[in-house]
């Protein structure tokens, strides 16, 4: 997978193997859907005082999860934009995606709600997410570990690019 900007400066991904298309398409899942117990890492209660527990479920959560939905409907849009890119017999090869500038946030915001929840819903600790080994495909866990780390990939990528936007467009 290649990063760069697109020529309207845009993050750009091209050459998407199609395993990591597949982990780019399953960010537009709910992940209160998916991952039930590991989104409750999401929204968190801010204590135990049965009346602001109630206030917070009533008033405060509704809003942040709408606010969460929004922005992964944009990323969701992004992701019907991406391309197959077809070799030889025209069979697809690789993909590519290009990210809306003003999408950015939305897509950290996504990256980030999922990224938690994985890592809630298999236990990763610390020493699992620094790991730098050669990676574990031959289990779910090992395989979520892989995904955690593809979309802070993505992440830090898109991070880099509105850095250099702020910046006066250095490189990224």
């Amino acid at each position: 997978m290649i990063f760069e900007l697109s020529n309207k400066g845009n993050p750009y991904f091209s050459n998407i193997h199609p395993m990591l298309a597949g982990l780019l398409q399953a960010i537009a899942m709910d992940p209160w859907e998916r991952y039930p117990e590991g989104s409750a890492r999401l929204l968190p209660p801010p204590g135990v005082d049965e009346e602001l527990l109630l206030d917070w479920q009533d008033l405060v959560q509704p809003e942040l999860r709408h606010h969460f939905d929004l922005e992964r409907s944009l990323v969701v849009e992004d992701l019907a934009e991406m391309h197959e890119m077809k070799r030889g017999k025209g069979k697809v090869e690789a993909w590519s995606l290009e990210i809306p500038m003003d999408h950015a946030d939305a897509w950290l915001t996504t990256l980030n709600a999922l990224r938690l929840t994985l890592v809630e819903e298999h236990g990763f600790k610390e020493e699992d997410l620094s790991r730098n080994g050669a990676p574990d495909f031959s289990s779910e866990r090992g395989l979520a570990l892989m995904q955690v780390n593809f979309y802070a990939f993505v992440q830090e990528c898109l991070l880099q690019t509105m850095e250099s936007a702020e910046g006066g467009g250095e490189g990224a």
